[in-house]
């Protein structure tokens, strides 16, 4: 697919379908694109939205054939509602979906007040996403050719570099997509290597006898049950020039590849989809994936743990005692709490790095659904400038996340009478344990903790986001990595 720029008038640009979006309540006399186009079609799209009662409501769409009387063979419509961050993204997004849907071969894109070409790049790239590699009927094969943009701000390299980034959330959304008998630990370490080998990354895999010999036991033991190895994967970034001195992000993130729950099986009606509990894992190799291209001004290391939680004979049981790697006993009361504990060791391995800053992303705790829903990030951590740094670059990212507290009051459930730590406190704030438990981990590093159990699987498409695995993260963590040079340096 290639893209492009369209400069000159907006009815002579030739193309299968021209998307132009239109916000709630814009009259046909403000001037605009829309306008530009019912002029030159002689006042026919103001009266057919008439007709439609298309007024520019968030998702409306109002589509027509031009009949040759302007350059493109049909225009689109589409409502966006109330202005907003993500309007370019979106409108791109729905755009690409209805010329793949009709099996066209070129699109425009006319940018909304304020869009840059990145945005719509972005929303074209993750619009245009499907997940078939499974399939062999009915496979959707596109026939999108190349999409123009009009009036979209930005250069070239702006337009490199958000493809570059899209492609990397698509990568993510791949990995939590991929069947648990395709994407074991191995195989995603694997994955890594081939991240490292492509963007020039220093990659560490860390295998099972490794984890032994360093003693992540905490990793080790929620492994037991299954019959794939686990795997500690660091893949790291370093910046031309970088020193000693470069200040540093350790970015971690849980990849559980399947979870059963352990000997505290999942049911039916929760098992089903937990290939994604490595989404932020996913989130983690696909910022790896891109971050070259962004090309922060800070050393970035990727760190993601990878296992199983199966319930083959040498399980881990409920009421076992394991020494983690930073020294800590914890005693496991609940073999399905099993991300805490692979994420506990790679925070303790993360703080060995000495990072400026560490974010590590994991799908959780379902507590963290009840609170926040399924479409926003529940953000933990123990300095309030990163938190505020984390949502805003997920606000410009366009990814929703919101602050919750670290109420260390509830610390005393995690209290043991026989180790150190338990790995579950009650049920009432459990999104709030989960992220003290993982506080006990991270030592005097300054650290923000993303729980992201909610929107890093989709029940259905909307916008850029896809039915499935949605690479939740990837989009946040570049940002804020991409900005952390001027602000760390």
């Amino acid at each position: 697919m290639e893209f492009g720029r369209f400069e000159g008038e907006l009815a002579s640009l030739e193309a299968d379908l021209l998307a132009v979006g239109v916000y709630a309540g814009a009259s046909w006399s403000d001037g605009g694109p829309a306008a530009e186009l019912n002029d030159a079609l002689g006042g026919l799209l103001a009266e057919v939205a008439a007709e439609e009662d298309f007024t520019g409501k968030d998702g409306q769409k109002m589509r027509l054939h031009t009949h040759g009387r302007v350059g493109a063979s049909r225009i689109i419509l589409v409502g966006l509602g109330e202005t907003g961050a993500s309007d370019g993204r979106d409108l791109a997004s729905r755009a690409i979906r209805t010329a793949r849907s009709l099996k066209l071969k070129s699109l425009g894109v006319v940018a909304p007040t304020g869009a840059t070409a990145a945005q719509l790049v972005q929303g074209t790239v993750l619009g245009h996403y499907t997940y078939d590699t499974f399939k062999t009927v009915d496979v959707a094969e596109s026939t999108i050719e190349r999409v123009d943009f009009v009036n979209a701000s930005g250069s070239a390299d702006s337009v490199a570099q958000a493809r570059a980034v899209a492609e990397a959330v698509c990568f993510a959304r791949d990995l939590v997509n991929d069947p648990p008998i395709a994407l074991t630990p191995v195989v995603m370490a694997q994955k890594a290597r081939e991240i490292a080998d492509e963007s020039g990354l220093e990659c560490t895999i860390f295998e099972k006898a490794d984890l032994e010999k360093k003693g992540m036991r905490l990793i080790l033991a929620v492994s037991a049950g299954s019959s794939e190895e686990p795997r500690l994967i660091h893949l790291t970034y370093r910046p031309d020039g970088a020193t000693a001195d470069t200040p540093s992000i350790a970015l971690v993130g849980k990849g559980l590849t399947f979870d059963a729950g352990g000997l505290c099986l999942k049911p039916t009606g929760s098992i089903e989809d937990m290939k994604m509990d490595m989404g932020g894992g996913a989130a983690v190799l696909g910022a790896m994936k891109a971050v070259a291209a962004v090309a922060p001004d800070v050393v970035v290391h990727g760190i993601v743990p990878s296992s199983e939680n199966m319930l083959g004979a040498a399980a881990y049981k409920p009421g076992d005692i394991i020494r983690s790697y930073n020294g800590k006993t914890v005693e496991v009361l609940n073999t399905d709490a099993e991300g805490r504990l692979i994420l506990a060791d790679a925070l303790h391995y993360a703080t060995e790095l000495k990072p400026t800053e560490m974010v590590n992303l994991a799908t959780l705790t379902g507590a963290i659904c009840v609170a926040l829903g399924n479409e926003t990030v529940g953000v933990f951590g123990n300095d309030d400038d990163l938190i505020k740094e984390v949502i805003a670059s997920s606000e410009a990212a366009g990814e929703s996340m919101w602050h919750m507290p670290l109420d260390k009051r509830l610390r005393k459930q995690l209290k043991s009478d026989n180790a150190d730590l338990k790995n579950v406190g009650k049920r009432w704030g459990g999104a709030i344990t989960a992220a003290l438990f993982l506080s006990e981990f991270v030592g005097d590093t300054t650290w923000v903790h993303l729980d992201i159990a909610g929107p890093a699987f989709a029940d259905k498409t909307k916008d850029h986001i896809n039915k499935g695995g949605t690479g939740v993260g990837v989009l946040s963590l570049l940002e804020y990595v991409s900005r952390a040079g001027a602000r760390l340096g």
